[in-house]
């Protein structure tokens, strides 16, 4: 089974629902992680100071590349290797450009997932720092979740314990 849940998660198979031997060798040989992924915002200083300030985050990097464009990557505190991109859309580029206007997409659907060791306690600081959440910490089949939006309209799940362990329990 759990073959077939890497196959899943990696593509690999999914028309057939299997995965041939072949095609989980060439998965296993090269290795994918996830570095970042972008969430499209109007304003690149409105967006940094909200995701600082509001969910405690920390500029990975922030870095000019011409035309008013910047790689601008935010990370929960003390993680670089992941992180979100505040992108903002593009407007008036060439047909063929390779970053297309993302206008649409400011406020709709992301689901980003932030796994916490304890929901109750990060719920409440993101409540304290003006956040309001969407729906409070609950226990789910998979643990506890709560979700909140940023100030555009992404929406974020919040998953991991309801509370976090006592130390040695």
């Amino acid at each position: 089974m759990r073959g077939v849940w890497v196959a899943a998660v990696l593509g690999v198979g999914l028309g057939t629902g299997t995965a041939s031997a072949q095609e989980v060798a060439e998965t296993q040989a090269a290795t994918v992680r996830i570095q970042s992924f972008s969430v499209i915002v109007p304003d690149y200083d409105v967006a940094k100071q909200w995701y600082v300030e509001k969910l405690g985050f920390a500029v990975v990097r922030d870095s000019p590349f011409g035309n008013g464009e910047r790689f601008l990557m935010v990370a929960p505190r003390g993680q670089t290797d992941v992180g979100i991109v505040l992108q903002r859309p593009r407007s008036g580029g060439a047909p063929n450009d390779v970053m297309p206007d993302y206008t649409d997409r400011i406020g709709k659907v992301v689901n980003v997932v932030l796994v916490v060791s304890d929901v109750t306690a990060y719920a409440s600081m993101l409540e304290r720092n003006g956040v309001t959440l969407t729906s409070k910490p609950a226990e789910m089949p998979w643990g506890a979740q709560a979700t909140f939006r940023d100030l555009y309209g992404n929406s974020f799940v919040i998953v991991g314990p309801l509370r976090a362990r006592a130390p040695g329990g």
